[in-house]
């Protein structure tokens, strides 16, 4: 309980209103009242004598505190609606700009590095990417060449290894980014890439360590393929070069596709990727001059045959190894690829950040 003194000063305290007073302060939780600068201009006609002689004594904030905090009366119960409001304020939001310690170069090289490793180690765990990368191209090279090579052989006058191995290399590098994109989508509906996002890790390092990591599973995709295809007839005729070669076509299509399918996965998490990629996957799988001779196929749909990606892509892999044409239709696939990641790219990275602030 507060002192006589104590409770002077608080009386008088609305008296003083806007007119100086000195304080003197023993600690951060004790003040003691010496000095108001002029008595003469209160009235203390109401105040007992006893009040106006009692010495001043010090005032605990602590207990005025306590006292203040039991007189504030306690906020009503919070309705639904206002749960619902609150849930809402605290939704994840993200900066227009970067801290600056998450651009430039350097940080950029560093944190995909980083995430590279990371995507590694998920790549290399995980069934469906190996699958959809080695083992389902493995036996369609087997399955096309026990039921179509003689008969393509025939047509052509060439072994058919050399257009059912470029064909199987550009199938294991679609079907391999349909599983990438599902592993995407997975990530996005458990807040995966949400945490990424709000870390101080460069926002492009993630999108680009996932392409790098497709890159690099086609490149061994693409030898082991070109390994197992020499089992039935395929050769690289003319040198190192040209063997090469056919490893940057293999990329160029591939980061083309995964491009596609990237767009198409952070577009929404509930789009049925597979189904509607395998379609279209499959459709150009049957449709090319690595399956049949494009001069096989019905006249009305040759035009459309001839000059779609994987023809153009499976050409120039065949011409490269033979030692064949290769302007033509090198030409057509470097423009088909660039065309594809320029329409494509910044739909990816747009999608990519939307996804990473939803889950849905």
């Amino acid at each position: 309980m507060l002192s006589p003194g104590a409770a002077s000063a608080e009386w008088t305290s609305e008296q003083i209103r806007d007119r100086h007073t000195q304080f003197r302060g023993d600690d951060s939780h004790t003040v003691g009242l010496t000095q108001l600068t002029d008595p003469a201009s209160l009235d203390f006609s109401h105040v007992s004598e006893e009040l106006q002689i009692a010495p001043t004594e010090r005032i605990d904030i602590r207990e005025i505190a306590a006292r203040s905090k039991s007189a504030v009366p306690r906020d009503p119960k919070p309705q639904a609606q206002d749960k619902v409001r609150d849930a809402r304020s605290f939704a994840t939001t993200f900066p227009a700009h970067a801290p600056a310690e998450e651009r430039g170069l350097h940080a950029y090289l560093s944190h995909t590095l980083a995430l590279t490793g990371r995507q590694l180690r998920v790549v290399t765990r995980d069934r469906l990417t190996l699958i959809q990368s080695f083992i389902n191209p493995l036996l369609s090279m087997i399955m096309f060449k026990v039921v179509l090579g003689d008969a393509v052989g025939q047509a052509t006058g060439m072994n058919s290894a050399f257009g059912t191995v470029p064909l199987v290399i550009l199938v294991g590098a679609m079907f391999g980014s349909l599983a990438v994109g599902t592993r995407l989508i997975g990530e996005r509906r458990t807040g995966l890439l949400t945490r990424l996002y709000v870390m101080p890790v460069h926002r492009g390092a993630d999108l680009s360590s996932r392409i790098g990591v497709e890159m690099m599973r086609i490149i061994a995709s693409t030898l082991v393929l070109t390994t197992a295809g020499m089992l039935i007839g395929w050769r690289f005729n003319e040198g190192l070069l040209p063997a090469l070669g056919i490893f940057a076509v293999a990329l160029l299509y591939g980061a083309a596709y995964s491009t596609l399918v990237m767009t198409v996965a952070v577009s929404a998490s509930n789009i049925p990727l597979v189904p509607i990629m395998s379609l279209f996957t499959s459709l150009m799988m049957f449709f090319n001059s690595g399956f049949s001779p494009v001069d096989a196929y019905p006249e009305l749909i040759q035009p459309l045959v001839e000059y779609q990606p994987m023809t153009c892509a499976i050409d120039t892999m065949r011409a490269l190894a033979t030692g064949g044409p290769v302007a033509e239709s090198f030409t057509l696939t470097v423009i088909w690829a660039i065309s594809v990641i320029a329409v494509f790219a910044y739909p990816a990275a747009r999608g990519y950040r939307k996804a990473a602030a939803s889950r849905t």
